[in-house]
């Protein structure tokens, strides 16, 4: 194979126009076509500049012999998770979405005190003394160092807040006991991954 040949297949083989290789070369792209047609020869610094354009040897680019073909890349093995839409957030969900469970307990653990800390204030402010049950209007609030012993449970109207109180206060446990239990189940699936 002649260098003109080799230049023009090599230029094929790397997808170059002639005013690209011209452009690499530093070169006019009449000077590259008439290489190709064997009107001229390279000298030897544009032949160096041609080997590095081409990614070969300037061996390779003067010997008569066939270039050696070269075999395509390898194709990349399919990932798993191929969507690429959202960049690498599926990356950052995978190996910190643990956090997320670490918030909602500790979110959990808040709603948790609020509710307790209301029962027990809203048990306080409307504890009935003994008197309401024996002919009292029922709706008196005593202060709690009013009602020491003489205490017999809570109002109608405290129950109403009290149930309030610990729906707040269940509510609270469970998302303190999902979030955790998110969280454990996140990290170690994030751990298998790396």
């Amino acid at each position: 194979m002649t260098l003109s040949e080799k230049i023009q297949y090599y230029r094929k083989e790397n997808k170059l126009s002639q005013e690209e290789l011209a452009a690499r070369v530093g070169v006019s792209r009449q000077a590259v076509s008439k290489w190709e047609l064997g009107d001229a020869t390279p000298e030897v610094d544009k032949l160096m500049a041609l080997a590095r354009a081409f990614g070969v040897t300037t061996d390779e680019l003067l010997s008569p012999e066939e270039p050696k073909r070269q075999a395509p890349p390898p194709e990349p093995e399919p990932r798993r998770y191929r969507r690429r839409s959202f960049g690498g957030i599926e990356e950052l969900i995978r190996r910190y979405g643990w956090l997320a469970g670490v918030y909602i307990a500790l979110s959990g653990a808040g709603i948790t005190l609020v509710g307790g800390l209301a029962r027990f204030a809203f048990g306080r402010m409307f504890q009935v003394t003994v008197g309401d049950y024996f002919g009292g209007t029922g709706w008196d609030m005593m202060l709690p160092e009013q009602t020491m012993d003489m205490s017999m449970g809570v109002s109608s109207m405290g129950e109403v807040f009290l149930t309030f109180a610990a729906v707040i206060l269940a509510v609270g446990l469970i998302l303190m006991a999902g979030g955790a239990i998110l969280a454990v189940v996140l990290y170690r699936k994030g751990r298998k991954g790396d």
